[in-house]
C-alpha cells in the first residue's frame, strides 16, 4: 500500500512540473572578437641621394642644397665627388635650391613617395663672369657732418628676437648709422656671392657660425671671434659651412647710411 502511494505520488509530481530537473547546460561561449585594427602604419621615410655636376659632367663640390619648401627641412654641401644624401625624409613634395660659387644658382621641385629611395641629378651651368670693375677713382675729400645719435645695441639679445627663420636664405639688420658709415648684422644660410664696395671700406666681425671668406682668389677659414678688414674694389664672398647660419657684423666706412 505504501509503495503504491509513493508511486501516485510520484507520478501526481511529475504531471504537475515540480519533479526536479536538470538544469539544461549553459550554451558554449562566442570566440572573442579579434582586436580592431587602428589607423595605418605612418608612412615609411624616403631617402634622396643627389649627384651634382658641371654642363661637361665633372662633380661639383661644395655646392649648397637646401629644401626650400616641403614636409621637412634640410640643408647640406655636396661631398668631393658632388654626391649628397639626404636621409629620413618624410613623403611629399619638395624644392630644393642648389647654390654654388661660380655657378648659377637652381631649384627643381620633387614628389617622394612612402619608403622610396630616389635619386637626383643636377646640372649646374656656369654663371657669367663678373663685369670688370672700372678704375678706381679717388673719391673727393668728405667731410664728417653733423654727429648722430649715439647707439647701443646687445648683440645676443637682439639675435633671439630677430633670428633667421628656417626657410630663409639670408637676413640682414641694421645696427647703426652715420653721415659716413653703416653697422649691418648679417644672418647667411646661403652664400653670399661674390661682390665689391667702389667707394668703402668693410670690416666684418663673426658673431657666430662659422664658414670661409674669399679675398680675390685666396679663401680663408673664418669662425667666431675672426675680424676681417676688406678694401674697397676687392672681390669678396661668404660661404657658410655646417648646419648653423653664419653670423657677422659688417662695418662699411665711406658712404652716407642709407637705412
Amino acid at each position: 500500500m505504501r509503495r503504491a502511494l509513493f508511486i501516485y505520488a510520484v507520478a501526481i509530481l511529475t504531471s504537475t512540473g515540480l519533479a526536479a530537473q536538470t538544469p539544461p547546460a549553459a550554451p558554449p561561449a562566442k570566440p572573442a572578437a579579434p582586436p580592431r585594427t587602428t589607423a595605418a602604419a605612418a608612412a615609411k621615410f624616403a631617402t634622396i641621394t643627389i649627384q651634382v655636376t658641371d654642363a661637361q659632367g665633372a662633380p661639383l663640390p661644395e655646392t649648397m642644397v637646401t629644401t626650400t619648401t616641403g614636409v621637412v627641412s634640410r640643408e647640406g654641401v655636396t661631398a668631393e665627388d658632388g654626391s649628397l644624401r639626404m636621409l629620413n625624409m618624410r613623403p611629399g613634395t619638395y624644392r630644393l635650391r642648389f647654390v654654388r660659387e661660380g655657378s648659377i644658382t637652381l631649384e627643381r621641385e620633387l614628389t617622394l613617395r612612402s619608403g622610396e629611395a630616389l635619386a637626383v641629378d643636377v646640372s649646374l651651368n656656369a654663371a657669367p663672369p663678373a663685369p670688370k670693375a672700372p678704375e678706381p677713382v679717388a673719391p673727393p675729400p668728405a667731410t664728417l657732418g653733423p654727429p648722430g645719435d649715439p647707439k647701443v645695441t646687445p648683440v645676443p639679445l637682439f639675435l633671439e628676437r630677430n633670428f633667421i627663420g628656417g626657410r630663409e636664405g639670408r637676413k640682414e639688420s641694421v645696427l647703426g648709422c652715420t653721415a659716413t658709415g653703416t653697422a649691418t648684422l648679417h644672418q647667411l644660410r646661403e652664400s653670399w656671392l661674390a661682390h665689391t664696395h667702389d667707394q668703402a671700406e668693410e670690416w666684418i666681425y663673426v658673431v657666430a657660425g662659422e664658414g670661409m671668406l674669399r679675398l680675390g682668389t685666396n679663401e680663408h677659414k673664418i669662425q667666431a671671434g675672426t675680424f676681417s678688414l676688406v678694401p674697397h674694389t676687392m672681390s669678396h664672398a661668404l660661404i657658410p659651412q655646417g648646419r648653423n647660419p653664419l653670423i657677422v657684423i659688417s662695418v662699411l666706412s665711406g658712404p652716407r647710411c642709407e637705412g
